[in-house]
């Protein structure tokens, strides 16, 4: 019975029962007014103008009722408000012929006339939407009530009941059939685009690397067809056209009911609402709309479509899923990763087990059907959050950010590591397999990726092509390796556990290198390059003020850092690279380069202050000499001071003691000279004095200030 009950349904939706019923009842219609007495009297007795102008407005009835679909989808407006019109028309002069023939009392070919114009409308009111379909049909209906009543009032309790059959029968049939424009809503949705706050995937600068999982929607999970396309395919659609309307009309009602939730917590933090109700999504949705889910599914299992209604299902709630991402606030729009973990999260832990509830309960019976829906429910946004995280996995440390690159991929590979198991549960069938196999893999990605941060080290200071510092401060290498440093060791517990799971590959001795092995190694790296890309400085001096730069800045990190420090007082191998003999080994370096420093930058300058200590010599060969030298003296001090104040020392420390250790040497030695050429030219000597011992001192005080110029 169940089954008859659906043919007839089927029979009634389709297009060309109602096209016939239309045109049939318009041509009925139009003859039994031809024949009614009401139209002779009105028009008299028939001629040859009259039967050709009847015929042709006729014509015109018929035809538009013929193609009234067709009109009706016209992307011309002008067509739909001249039809508008002509409807408007035609029932003004019905109306006025009618209130002036109703003196008498109609005949049976007027009642029909007027009944048939009434089926009429009601047939063009199930193909179109064009606004004037049902008001026609209650134009009629009055109508025919009104006659019905002047023959005798009884029988106009007849034609309300026709009207009441008629007025239900087109609400039933709204029931069964969708409204247009959500048939075309629900039929074709659009890709939806995911953005959760300012979450965008990152370029990747990885040269090689797994490709991004694909993250369109599934295109069709029925069985692949035969190129050519078999008559059995070619029915199953048509049938699934017909049956397709049915379970759109569901749908409908449920989309209304995912709007009404978001009514519901206008105003309120969807997050909140989340965690104090669990059950929100699934509570919200009336019984009734759940069990006619239910009985669409049935409908469709048993005429052989659940998994296309798997389809419109999972796309209907993929839908409500990207709109609860977009209500989530997530809007720091300085921090991707942040809005990465909180979505991922509150996808893993709120969104999907909701989901899965609601499933349980819409598609309680089929359960393959309800694993495979799920999945196809949550597989696009699993995969958009799993292919944020392979871009970042696939990026390289250093090229772009060092700290927010490094830091992104350790704290990612954690994040992954907490909401696996999440997934698991969440996904626990066969059919969601993928989705855990690519998480997995994700992770393991990001694991091998902080694992070689080391290597990635290493791979820098080789390949370090930048050019000098030109005030010779820190290198941009040494200060990426020591942050680099400082991030992986204050997240050693999460680099170990990938050391771990992710094993390198063995060294020579056939075991794998441990962590004091790899830092060593990385320290002895950047140590040589520094000494080697020191040297290629045009000045000397300045090399080795680089190099005093570099190496203070080491030592402070290995001793200040609170990372660093803590990790050298937790582990012991650590503690053995930076012992008392690197410290003392980097004291020597400190104080060997600033001896070279001085000696390629100060002792040419100080020979020049040296007495001659032969007595043989007269007076004015002795003057000549010392003016001559101090004339020396004094172009070369003021080139010397003039660049070294654009030289930068990054610790005041060391900038002090050099000069004071210049002090120490320098003042002596210039007032011993001075004292003398005062002896031999007496007051004259001032002549030749350009700098006194204030200015001397002044000058060196203001010696590696960096971009702070000094005043000529």
């Amino acid at each position: 019975m169940a089954s008859l009950v659906f043919k007839i349904q089927r029979w009634l939706k389709q297009p060309k029962v109602w096209r016939f019923v239309g045109f049939a009842s318009a041509v009925i219609g139009l003859l039994f007014y031809a024949m009614s007495s009401a139209f002779n009297s009105l028009f008299g007795e028939w001629n040859l103008l009259k039967t050709f102008l009847y015929s042709v407005l006729s014509f015109i009835i018929c035809v538009t009722v013929l193609f009234a679909k067709a009109w009706e989808h016209s992307s011309n407006l002008r067509i739909k408000a001249h039809m508008a019109f002509f409807v408007l028309t035609i029932t003004s002069f019905y109306s006025f012929f009618f209130d002036k023939a109703a003196k008498g009392k109609p005949d049976a070919y007027g009642l029909a006339s007027c009944a048939a114009f009434a089926v009429m409308s009601f047939s063009l009111s199930r193909r179109t939407r064009c606004g004037f379909e049902v008001d026609m049909l209650y134009f009629f209906l009055g109508a025919l009530i009104v006659q019905l009543m002047k023959i005798k009032w009884v029988l106009g309790i007849a034609g309300a009941g026709f009207s009441y059959f008629l007025i239900v029968f087109l609400s039933w049939l709204d029931d069964l059939q969708p409204e247009e424009n959500a048939y075309i809503e629900l039929q074709d949705q659009p890709q939806v685009i995911i953005q959760v706050g300012s979450l965008q995937p990152r370029e990747s600068n990885a040269s090689s690397g797994s490709a991004p999982v694909c993250t369109q929607p599934e295109a069709n999970i029925q069985d692949q067809a035969t190129p050519d396309g078999d008559s059995h395919s070619q029915k199953a659609n048509a049938d699934f056209a017909l049956i397709k309307p049915h379970l759109l009309v569901s749908l409908k009602a449920f989309k209304k009911q995912n709007e009404k939730i978001f009514g519901l917590l206008y105003g309120q933090s969807l997050v909140d609402s989340i965690q104090h109700d669990q059950n929100l999504f699934t509570d919200v949705i009336p019984l009734k709309i759940i069990n006619r889910l239910n009985g669409a599914l049935k409908i469709a299992a048993a005429n052989g479509f659940e998994k296309e209604w798997c389809q419109l299902y999972s796309s209907c709630r993929r839908e409500f899923l990207h709109q609860c991402l977009s209500k989530l606030e997530l809007e720091d729009s300085n921090n991707e990763d942040t809005n990465w973990r909180e979505g991922f999260r509150i996808a893993i832990h709120k969104l999907f087990p909701a989901e899965r509830r609601l499933c349980n309960r819409v598609f309680f019976g089929f359960s393959s059907l309800e694993d495979l829906t799920f999945m196809l429910i949550c597989k696009e946004l699993t995969v958009y959050f799993l292919n944020f995280a392979n871009t970042v996995a696939n990026t390289t440390p250093f090229e772009n950010s060092w700290r927010s690159t490094l830091v992104s991929q350790v704290e990612m590979f954690r994040d992954m590591s907490d909401m696996i198991p999440g997934l698991e549960s969440v996904f626990p069938d066969q059919h969601s397999e993928i989705l855990k196999i690519e998480a997995m893999m994700t992770r393991q990605r990001l694991g091998e990726k902080i694992r070689d941060v080391f290597k990635d080290m290493e791979n820098l200071i080789c390949c370090d092509s930048a050019s000098v510092d030109a005030v010779g401060d820190v290198d941009v290498l040494t200060s990426n390796i020591m942050h680099g440093l400082s991030v992986a060791l204050r997240n050693w517990n999460i680099i170990r556990k990938a050391f771990i799971e992710y094993p390198m590959d063995v060294n020579r001795g056939g075991s794998y290198p441990s962590l004091s092995s790899q830092i060593a190694r990385i320290m002895e790296l950047l140590d040589n390059h520094l000494e080697a890309k020191c040297k290629t400085y045009t000045d000397p001096a300045l090399g080795h003020v680089a190099m005093l730069n570099n190496v203070t800045f080491i030592t402070q990190r290995v001793l200040h850092h609170p990372s660093i420090a803590r990790f050298r007082s937790d582990n012991y191998s650590a503690a053995n690279i930076w012992d008392e003999d690197w410290m003392k080994k980097c004291t020597a370096k400190i104080r060997q380069n600033l001896e070279d420093y001085k000696r390629s930058s100060w002792n040419e300058l100080l020979g020049l202050l040296k007495l001659d200590n032969n007595e043989s010599l007269e007076n004015n060969v002795a003057a000549e000499s010392m003016k001559e030298k101090l004339k020396l003296f004094n172009v070369q001090f003021e080139e010397i001071c003039c660049t070294q104040s654009k030289w930068f020392a990054r610790d005041n420390n060391i900038r002090k003691e050099i000069i004071v250790s210049l002090e120490n040497t320098l003042l002596p030695a210039y007032g011993s000279f001075v004292g003398r050429l005062q002896d031999v030219l007496g007051k004259a000597a001032y002549d030749y004095i350009q700098y006194g011992m204030l200015d001397i001192q002044d000058r060196l005080n203001r010696l590696f200030l960096g971009d702070k110029r000094m005043s000529p």
